[in-house]
């Protein structure tokens, strides 16, 4: 079995590749409906995206930069989504919600 990747239409441009991954992640993720809430709540939440460490936080620089990653993957899934202000103020509030149950 062949896995696709963005490398594979790089061959039609680097634009043409990242329509496709564009294309993927919104086909993925932009499915309105319980699974679509559910999943974007729970990632939310796992990767602390609306999560800011309170001043004066003891992180060694390890915790603070994997938290920022974490951060920063989920970030690069709204990126490609459609959602709107209420849509996003919703997820937010899902998964600071989500949050309160750990």
């Amino acid at each position: 079995m062949k896995w696709r990747s963005r490398a594979l239409y790089l061959k039609q441009g680097v634009s043409a590749a990242e329509q496709h991954v564009a294309f993927a992640y919104r086909d993925l993720f932009n499915k309105p409906g319980e699974q679509q809430e559910i999943v974007l709540a729970d990632l939310a939440d796992y990767t602390g995206y609306y999560r800011v460490e309170p001043p004066g936080a003891d992180l060694t620089a390890y915790q603070a930069a994997y938290s920022a990653g974490l951060r920063a993957a989920f970030g690069r899934v709204l990126h490609f989504l459609s959602l709107t202000d209420e849509q996003l103020a919703a997820l937010e509030e899902a998964a600071r919600r989500e949050s309160e149950i750990d």
